[in-house]
C-alpha cells in the first residue's frame, strides 16, 4: 500500500470516533452476521436458504433501515427479484469448493456487486464484498496500480478487488478498529435475540471483510470526496446545449447515474417533428398509435453508450440517445454488454412466431 494509506486509516479512525459513521454503517455488519449465523449449507435445502436470504431483507437494522438497499436495488430485471433459487444453486457450488470464475453466472438474478455482497456474507473466509463499482477509485488511491489495467465492471472487477481488499485487511488489523464498532454492534444483537447473533468481544472474519468494505467506502466518500449531492450546482446543465455531461457517480452505497432529462426532452421534441407517432427505433411500436391520446409523446430513452458502463463523467450528445419502446429497452439491457440496436433487430428478424409453431402441437 502507498504511504497515503496510513494517513487514510488514521482519518478513518478519527472519523469513526467523532461522527455517526459507525452507527450509520452498522446495518451491513448486522445483515452479514445474520446471514452468516443462520445459513447451514449441510442441513438446509436450497429453498430454505433462499427464504433466509429473503428474510434478511425484511429485517429492520440499526437506523430502522429495512433491508440492504444495495442488495434490493441490485436486481438485473425486476426490483422484487434481487435473489432467486438459481443464485442459491450457484452459491452452493461455491460452498462445495468452486471458485467464483468456475460458476456460470448467466442465470443470476442480481448484479455482480450484489453477488459479491452475498458471497462476502456467506463465505467471509473466501470473499470480500464489493457492492460499489467505484471502489476502483479507492484502490487506485491506496495502491500502486495502473488505472488502465484495472477492470471497470463485471466479474473481472470483483475478482480484481479481492487481493487489494485482502492487503487492506492486513493493514487494518494493525489498528484499534474493533473497539470502535463492537459496542454499537452488540447493542443491536442484544436487542434482537431472535436473529441468533452472538455478542462479541472481537471481530470475526465476517466483521473484518465488511470493515474492509467500510474503509474503502470511507476513502471514496470522505477522502476522495467523490460523493456529490444531486442538487449541487455542478449538476445543472445548459438546457440549450446539444450535449451534456452525464454519468457522475452520485452515491456510494449503490451506484446510480444522473440522467439529464433536458437532453432527452429535446431529442423527443425533434423526433416528433418528423414522426408524430414516435415509433420505436427497434420494432416500430408506437404508444400513441396503440393507446391513443394517453400514449401521445411517450417513448423511452436509451443511451447507446450505457451510463452504467462508463468510467466517470462523459459527454452525452443527442446522437447517442435512441428512442425505444419499453419492451425493446428491457431487451437491449439483457445483453452483457448491452445489445446494439442492430443486434436486437436481427434477433427479432430471426425469431418470428413461425419459428415456434411446433410448440402448439
Amino acid at each position: 500500500m502507498k504511504k497515503s494509506a496510513a494517513e487514510a486509516i488514521n482519518k478513518y479512525l478519527s472519523h469513526c470516533k467523532q461522527s455517526q459513521w459507525v452507527y450509520e454503517e452498522a446495518y451491513k455488519f448486522e445483515f452479514a452476521n445474520y446471514l452468516n449465523g443462520n445459513v447451514e449449507w449441510e442441513s438446509q435445502s436450497d429453498s430454505e436458504i433462499l427464504e433466509i436470504l429473503k428474510q434478511s431483507q425484511k429485517i429492520r437494522y440499526t437506523g430502522n433501515v429495512p433491508g440492504i438497499q444495495f442488495i434490493l436495488r441490485s436486481a438485473r430485471e425486476k426490483m422484487s427479484e434481487y435473489i432467486g433459487i438459481e443464485d442459491i444453486r450457484n452459491f452452493r457450488q461455491i460452498y462445495k469448493g468452486a471458485s467464483i470464475d468456475q460458476v456460470d453466472w448467466n442465470d443470476r438474478n442480481t448484479s455482480y456487486p450484489g453477488i459479491s455482497s452475498w458471497l462476502g456474507s456467506l463465505f467471509p473466509d473466501r470473499f470480500y464484498p464489493v457492492p460499489v463499482t467505484d471502489f476502483r477509485e479507492s484502490i487506485l488511491y491506496l495502491f500502486d496500480t495502473g488505472k488502465s489495467r484495472f477492470p471497470k465492471v463485471g466479474l473481472p472487477y470483483i475478482i480484481a478487488c479481492q487481493s487489494y481488499f485482502e492487503e487492506t485487511e492486513q493493514e487494518l488489523r494493525k489498528y484499534p478498529l474493533e473497539e470502535l464498532f463492537i459496542s454499537e454492534h452488540n447493542r443491536f444483537y442484544k436487542e434482537n435475540p431472535d436473529l441468533k447473533i452472538s455478542l462479541k468481544r472481537k471481530f470475526d472474519n465476517i466483521d473484518w471483510v465488511w470493515a474492509v468494505q467500510d474503509f474503502h467506502l470511507f476513502v471514496y466518500r470522505e477522502v476522495l470526496g467523490l460523493y456529490k449531492d444531486r442538487t449541487s450546482e455542478d449538476d445543472i446543465q445548459d438546457e440549450h446545449s446539444d450535449e451534456i455531461v452525464e454519468g457522475k457517480s452520485v452515491t456510494a452505497i449503490h451506484k446510480r447515474y444522473e440522467r439529464n432529462s433536458s437532453l432527452v426532452k429535446r431529442v423527443k421534441e425533434r423526433r416528433l417533428k418528423d414522426d408524430p407517432f414516435l415509433q420505436c427505433e427497434v420494432c416500430g411500436f408506437s404508444f400513441m398509435e396503440t393507446y391513443g391520446d394517453i400514449g401521445k409523446g411517450f417513448i423511452e430513452a436509451h443511451h447507446l453508450n450505457p451510463l452504467s458502463e462508463r468510467d466517470g463523467e462523459q459527454v452525452t450528445n443527442k446522437k447517442e440517445i435512441a428512442l425505444v419502446c419499453s419492451n425493446c429497452h428491457n431487451m437491449l439491457h439483457k445483453g452483457d454488454p448491452v445489445f446494439e440496436l442492430t443486434d436486437l433487430k436481427k434477433k427479432m428478424a430471426g425469431n418470428s412466431k413461425q419459428n415456434y409453431k411446433d410448440l402448439d402441437n
